[in-house]
């Protein structure tokens, strides 16, 4: 399968592009910093690196008509975070990639947190103190993650499949099981290992068992 990855330079991206080419699949990675990858990625015979910014519609239309099927962004917000980049850069990226007869993109899976809320969450004390203090504290990381949400969860489906993961605390641990359901369910805990969801998002690219739907992911635990 042909991939093109967003945000792959960041820990979350790094451990799906490494897993990824370790399955086999072939992947272009769009960046703006493509020396932050690591030599054994970046030198791979199946990666192809195209360097731009959210600002570069020339290179982004490049990279969306590289033949790859699938998109999957890791793009997202730091913390604090300033502006609403990714948001906007993806106001301009889907309705580019959608009409354009020269790309084969029909799925994307877009990473974003449970700070964007689903009509099927409920209520969760915990979730509400993680919410709350990235609204204190974040700066406009609150804004990205909503408007990622809110963006990627209007693209029609007819024309593109799209799955929304949302993600909790990050560790770099090594890959556990995953816990894929909506917030305030009992069993949703807030930490996540990065290897984690690179195992999720590629089984999701086979099963695609969460189309259309924005499941709130963590490895089960106390937390």
């Amino acid at each position: 399968m042909h991939l093109l990855v967003l945000g792959a330079t960041g820990p979350s991206g790094i451990a799906f592009v490494t897993e990824a080419l370790q399955a086999g699949h072939e992947l272009t990675i769009y960046a703006r910093n493509p020396s932050k990858l690591p030599q054994d990625v970046s030198s791979n015979s199946n990666v192809k690196i195209i360097k731009g910014t959210f600002d570069d519609m020339d290179s982004t239309r490049e990279a969306i008509r590289t033949g790859a099927t699938v998109l999957v962004s890791f793009a997202g917000p730091g913390v604090p975070n300033k502006g609403t980049p990714v948001t906007e850069f993806y106001e301009k990226l889907f309705p580019m990639i959608l009409p354009d007869p020269e790309t084969k993109i029909k799925r994307t899976l877009c990473c974003t947190t449970p700070s964007y809320k689903i009509p099927d969450d409920k209520p969760s004390w915990k979730w509400w103190f993680c919410v709350l203090a990235i609204w204190l504290i974040g700066g406009s990381a609150y804004d990205e993650v909503n408007g990622i949400g809110r963006v990627v969860s209007a693209l029609p489906l007819s024309e593109i499949e799209w799955t929304l993961f949302r993600v909790p605390a990050l560790t770099n641990s090594e890959a556990k099981p995953v816990r894929a359901g909506n917030v305030g369910e009992g069993k949703d805990g807030i930490i996540l290992s990065r290897k984690s969801i690179a195992v999720w998002v590629l089984q999701e690219l086979q099963e695609k068992k969460w189309v259309g739907k924005a499941p709130a992911l963590c490895n089960p635990g106390w937390i």
